[in-house]
């Protein structure tokens, strides 16, 4: 009877605490490859060879079909000789990625063959997503930091309160992308949490919306309750990033 009863407390307060989120995240898995160019080669043949692998394997079946690709080049940051670009792989579900990966493992030898760079680093994540920006693409830009909750705050509370910071910052003009990503295999060791993710569609709107959010947002009740939730940010970097597929 006792372990009934303890069972049954610890569902209902599952329950409760499920209930009191006030928004429900919505998982996607994504991969990041950190790159070095191979000797001669540059951004433009890493780009060449994407397009070249679309056309070449990705088109041959549907496990690529909701399949995104983004290319970074680091812009600011604390140490910008440890990579020359990034590949962002974009997927709705694990089912899907390793549905992939695993299409490619076994027809992608030619193209890999044919690659122009060396993976120094290759990260397995879970991304929430909180917003993203509205028109058309163009280069873009994304600023990445390395965050830690404060003691006993979970982070259905902090996305919570991104999520409505990010709804307040658009009525004030805000057009930027949020993610919260959390690295699994690959990751590079430290003390955060997660890691921050603040991206533009454009390279000049995230300049923009710096200068909205200290102008518009910052001291916000939004902005406060988020801060309350957040022990340190930290490791702020800089990428500029072009959508390939």
């Amino acid at each position: 009877m006792i372990k009934i009863l303890l069972t049954l407390s610890l569902l209902l307060s599952g329950l409760v605490a499920a209930q009191e989120n006030k928004y429900e995240p919505v998982a996607n898995k994504a991969e990041y490859y950190a790159l070095n160019y191979l000797p001669g080669k540059n951004y433009s043949d890493l780009k060449n060879w994407v397009l070249d692998n679309q056309k070449k394997v990705l088109s041959k079946t549907d496990a690529f079909d909701n399949f995104e690709v983004v290319l970074f080049t680091p812009q600011f940051g604390s140490d910008l000789t440890s990579h020359d670009a990034v590949f962002l792989g974009l997927w709705p579900s694990a089912t899907e990625m390793y549905k992939g990966m695993g299409y490619w493992i076994k027809n992608g030898g030619s193209q890999a063959a044919k690659i122009p760079v060396a993976t120094v680093q290759a990260v397995d994540t879970w991304q929430w997503a909180i917003s993203a920006p509205e028109g058309e693409r163009d280069i873009g830009a994304v600023r990445f930091a390395d965050c830690k909750m404060k003691e006993g705050v979970s982070s259905n509370q902090v996305f919570d309160a991104y999520k409505d910071f990010a709804i307040a910052a658009k009525k004030t003009g805000d057009n930027l992308g949020r993610k919260m990503i959390f690295p699994g295999p690959g990751a590079t060791e430290g003390d955060y949490d997660y890691v921050y993710s603040l991206y533009a569609r454009t390279v000049e709107e995230l300049g923009l919306g710096a200068d909205n959010y200290w102008q518009n947002i910052n001291g916000s009740k939004e902005d406060q309750a988020l801060n309350n939730l957040i022990e340190s940010c930290s490791n702020y970097r800089i990428y500029i990033t072009e959508q390939i597929l």
